[in-house]
């Protein structure tokens, strides 16, 4: 998780205290500690929680997203980023097909799901977005993503903001050339 939260960082997928990481482990999962600094993290920042019941005040405010992504597909892992392009686009599209041709191979169309952060709504809308594929992105908040386990998902959480990045900048060269 520490080397994850660095390379997310150092990427630009997000800036030190956005975003988080979590891993399930049977039925806990250990995810990083609300206002971490992702490319400071090591085990006091990381609080292992039960994938129901009550959680932590200690335990990132998307925890409920992270457990219903885990309740609800077989994925392993979760990333969120707060990744610009990613949330520009889903800010003037309700849905983000890639255009490059590994995001089109690699990922697929990237739902926009709604919900603000933290709630049962976004929860249940990326849950169910992610059920078949390893990435969305959250209404002006940023991308989860998710895979069997870290580097699957944090390659798809790379890939979907590469994509919209090239989406992004082929949208303004058409609006200019």
């Amino acid at each position: 998780m520490a080397r994850l939260g660095k390379k997310m960082v150092a990427s630009g997928l997000t800036t030190s205290r956005f975003g988080n990481i979590s891993l399930r482990m049977g039925d806990t999962i250990a995810i990083t500690r609300t206002g971490s600094m992702l490319d400071e993290l090591d085990s006091s920042r990381v609080v292992e929680v039960d994938l129901e019941g009550p959680c932590p005040a200690e335990a990132s405010t998307e925890t409920c997203v992270h457990r219903a992504i885990y309740r609800g597909t077989a994925h392993r892992c979760v990333i969120h980023t707060h990744s610009p392009y990613a949330v520009a686009l889903s800010l003037l599209e309700d849905n983000v097909e890639p255009l490059d041709s590994e995001g089109s191979n690699f990922l697929g169309s990237l739902a926009v799901v709604e919900g603000d952060f933290g709630t049962e709504k976004l929860a249940s809308s990326v849950a169910f977005s992610l059920k078949d594929h390893k990435a969305c992105i959250a209404l002006g908040h940023g991308v989860f993503a998710a895979g069997k386990n870290l580097l699957e998902a944090y390659e798809a959480a790379s890939m979907a903001e590469h994509s919209s990045q090239v989406r992004f900048l082929v949208m303004l060269g058409k609006k200019f050339f």
